[in-house]
Order: C-alpha cells, then structure tokens, then sequence
C-alpha cells in the first residue's frame, strides 16, 4: 500500500498519545505517591505497596471487560467513557484518608485505566499495520519512557509543592488525562481500517489483476479465544509471558537494592545505573521492533536472551568484584532487550493466533504476564535470602533460555494452528 493513501497515521498518533499521556502520567508516575502519601496521612508504605498489586489484576480484569467492548460497541464512544471513569477516580483519591479507601478507588480506576494503555495501543497497531507492525509497536511504546522522563518532573514539582502537594498532583493528571484521551478518542482513534473503507498498512506492491483487498493480503485472520486457548501454542504463549514478566519484575526491582548494598554509597550509584538504563531502554524499545520485522520474532528474542544473559552476567561480576564499570552492562546490554515486556506478546499475539479475537486473547493472556510480573519480584526476594544475588542472577539466565523455547514452541504451534485453519475458523 502506498503511504500516502494510508489513512492510518492518525491512529498510530493516538497510539503514540496513550502511551505518552495515560500511559506515562498515570502508570509510571505512580511510584512517586507513596513517600508523600504515606507522609500525609501516616500509612504504612507496605500497606500503600498493596495498591499498586491491587491495581493491577483490577487493569487485568478490567482489560477482559474492556477488550470486549471495544471489539462489539462503538471504540471511541468506549474509550470516552472510560477516560471520565479513570479521571473521577483519581478526582475522588483526591479525598480519600484510609487505606482501604484507596484500594477501592484505585481497584476501579484501572479497571478504567486498562481502556487507556496496552489494549488499544496493541488494538489499534495490529489492525491498521499489516507490515512493519512490530516497528510501529514498538515506536508508540517507546513513548512511554519518554513521557516517563516528561511528567515525572512535572508531577514531583507538584508534590513537592506542599504536605498535600500530591493532591494536586492527581488533580493535575487527571485533567490532562480526561482532556487529551476525549479530544484523541474523538478524533484519532479508528477500530480497524475495514470501518472506514480502507486496508492495512503494507508495504508489498499490490497487484492490479486481484481485485479482492483480502487477496492482496498474506495476513492470516486467525482463530477464535476458544480454540486458541486450547491449542498446544497456548500454553506455550502463557510460559512467553510469564518467562518476561519474571524477568523485568524479578530483576528491575531489585537492581536498586543490589547495587547499594556493594557501592554502600546511599544510592549514589544506582541512580546513575538507573538514568542510564531509562535512556538505553527507550533506544531498545525502538529498534527491538525494528528487529523483529526484519529479522523475524525467533531470531530477535535469540538475540534478546542473549543480551539479558550478558546483562545478568555483568551483574553477578560485579557482586564478584565490585567494579563498578560491570555494572553498566546491565544498564547497556539488558536495557536494550527490555522491548520484550511490552512489543513480544502485542505481536506475538497476532502472529500465533491471528487478529480474528486478538484482543480477547491478549487480554487474558495479559493476566498471566501480570502474575510474573507479581511474583517475579517475590522470587527474586527468596532466592536471594537463601543463597544471595549471584545464584539469583544466574536463575533469571536460565529464565531468558526458557523465554527463547516458549517463543520458539509459540511460534510453531502458531504455524500448526494456521496450516489446520488457513481460512480461520468459524
């Protein structure tokens, strides 16, 4: 298809708008509460820590909910009414002064929120890119870090302004959430390319003697939730998410604390080994889906595991030797391959299953990646109690090695599963 008769550039820009406003602001910002929070109002912060793991299976199961009314209802009119529901949420946490308060709250605020992140951004990139559907992934999540590193200035300045600064805070970021994503779902966003009588992005040349768009296309349309999830690529999907939710929970969380307790320097290090991963893993994030259209999914986790290993590696030297130079390898070579949380199971999806129920099955299969993501960082906590963070290290290589074979068993059961059904099934 030729890009100037694409009318899907919008889309990707509303895209680029989820993960650059709801995304960021709301989802990574959040972290910044607790101290000021738990300040104000004299909680516990293992007590505020429950919100967070509250909030998100409530965005899992709110993700569920949503994906299918986004595929059956009108998608603006959804994504509308979900932007109101968040912003009155964070309106009403505004208010609140017990902790079970906040729970509740935040419980529903991202089963709203779920509308606002992931889903639609891998919704809409999968039905209006047919070619180069990973790159223009991984460029809307990458947009993410770089609205991380914008509002989290933004937001501290706010907190930072009183003993009750973060009301303001939250105030302000809903706001700005409630005002951006009604203006973007209005006019940006667009379901699928079929509504609006175009096609996907290709980048094939077409050929004038097939006149059927569906011809014109190698995209399979896939299988329904029901017989992707009994099929043999669906357990091997659900050990892809689980392998990378460990991994980024079990490893980025504790990474602070690991690098502290050998500099000994009050957390002089960390910080820097963290600013140098926010900037690398944004650069990774991009060219992780450039990889993966050109280089295909297998090869590029290949490479993926590879460069977690070596970042791991350099994290057990350094609890070896001290050198504070080894310690950057994990901020280069692990950083890089951190597109894998968000870009692999958004196109992984599509490419196992089809875009037939897409959303249905990313959904579900999203939970399994938050319940990684919920015990990887416990694991990390156990194993480092028993036998210290080098074995702990070396636990998460052999991790990446099980992340690759899921990959690889998805992948081949994908192909399975379209050689059965190559027109779908019914």
């Amino acid at each position: 298809m030729e890009s100037k008769k694409f009318k899907g550039w919008g889309v990707l820009i509303a895209a680029c708008i989820l993960s650059f406003i709801p995304t960021a602001i709301m989802g990574n910002c959040f972290s910044l509460y607790m101290a000021p929070v738990c300040s104000d109002l004299g909680f516990e912060t293992t007590g505020w820590s429950m919100v967070s793991l509250i909030a998100s299976f409530a965005s899992a199961i709110g993700a569920m909910i949503i994906a299918g009314l986004y595929q059956k209802k009108n998608m603006k009119i959804m994504m509308v009414a979900v932007t109101v529901g968040t912003s009155l949420c964070w309106f009403a946490a505004t208010f609140c002064t017990q902790l079970w308060q906040f729970y509740l709250v935040f419980a529903l605020s991202n089963i709203f929120q779920a509308g606002l992140t992931q889903l639609p951004i891998s919704m809409l990139v999968t039905a209006w890119f047919e070619d180069k559907r990973a790159t223009m992934m991984s460029i809307a999540y990458a947009c993410g870090g770089l609205g991380g590193a914008v509002w989290s200035p933004i937001v501290s300045k706010f907190i930072a302004s009183g003993a009750s600064g973060w009301k303001t805070a939250m105030l302000f970021s809903a706001a700005v959430v409630g005002i951006v994503m009604v203006i973007t779902a209005l006019v940006l966003v667009k379901r699928s390319p079929a509504e609006y009588g175009t096609e996907p992005y290709r980048t094939g040349k077409k050929d004038a003697s097939i006149p059927n768009a569906q011809a014109q296309s190698n995209a399979w349309i896939g299988v329904s939730k029901k017989v992707a999830t009994k099929s043999g690529a669906w357990y091997c999907v659900l050990g892809v998410v689980l392998c990378v939710g460990l991994i980024s929970a079990g490893v980025t969380t504790h990474v602070p604390n690991f690098v502290t307790s050998i500099a000994n320097d009050g957390g002089t290090l960390s910080g820097t080994v963290l600013s140098v991963y926010s900037i690398v893993s944004i650069v990774g994030m991009v060219s992780g889906g450039a990889l993966m259209d050109k280089m295909g999914i297998r090869k590029t986790v290949l490479l993926a595991a590879v460069l977690v290993i070596i970042g791991l590696a350099s994290l057990y030297a350094y609890s070896l030797t001290g050198n504070t130079v080894l310690v950057f390898g994990y901020s280069v070579f692990f950083a890089i391959a951190m597109f894998l949380p968000k870009v692999l199971p958004a196109v992984l999806m599509s490419t196992v299953f089809g875009t037939k129920d897409y959303a249905g099955i990313y959904a579900l299969a999203n939970l399994f990646f938050l319940v990684g993501a919920a015990f990887g960082s416990v694991l990390t906590a156990i194993i480092q109690g028993i036998a210290g963070y080098g074995a702990t290290w070396i636990v998460y290589m052999v991790i990446a090695v099980l992340l690759f074979l899921s990959v690889s068993g998805a992948i081949s059961g994908g192909a399975k599963l379209q050689e059965k059904y190559p027109q779908g099934d019914e």
